[in-house]
């Protein structure tokens, strides 16, 4: 009975590691994972002199979204309250999401008025996407950073 025992637990367990050994769902691309989802603002985060200061923003600015619409458009969609009133902006183009060594990841979006954003993606996940900007960097004053964190939205 002891022996019987033991082949089944050697077979459950030869079956539990043959079956958990490979992963059968599809990778996704950091560039799928991008435009799998809109992208809403939540907050904006400044960093000076390694301090970090969180706006939570108002109600309006956080229906700011960006949506990377397909392969080399996006569309984003810009809150601010002015006067106490809630203002909309939009703007669209094309970008670009580069890769290069171990998660370092740019984007260079080129909006339909030449404008250029440059971006270092901090963070892209399926649920959060962070956005880092260098704002200043003059000897006068130190390296100030502005990091626009997006919640991914259906």
């Amino acid at each position: 009975m002891k022996s019987l025992i033991n082949i089944f637990l050697v077979v459950f367990g030869v079956f539990t590691i043959v079956s958990c050994a490979t992963d059968d769902s599809l990778p996704i691309s950091q560039d799928q994972l991008l435009r799998a989802n809109k992208w809403q603002l939540k907050e904006i985060r400044i960093v000076k002199n390694n301090v970090t200061t969180t706006d939570k923003l108002l109600a309006c600015e956080r229906n700011s979204t960006l949506d990377f619409t397909n392969i080399e458009n996006f569309l984003r969609v810009d809150y601010k309250t002015s006067n106490g009133n809630c203002t909309e902006t939009s703007s669209n183009g094309t970008y670009i999401f580069t890769t290069f060594g171990v998660n370092r990841r740019r984007i260079r979006m080129i909006t339909s008025t030449k404008d250029t954003l440059n971006y270092y993606m901090n963070q892209l996940d399926p649920y959060f996407m962070v956005l880092q900007d260098t704002l200043n960097k003059t000897p006068i004053d130190s390296l100030r950073l502005e990091l626009r964190v997006y919640e991914a939205v259906k």
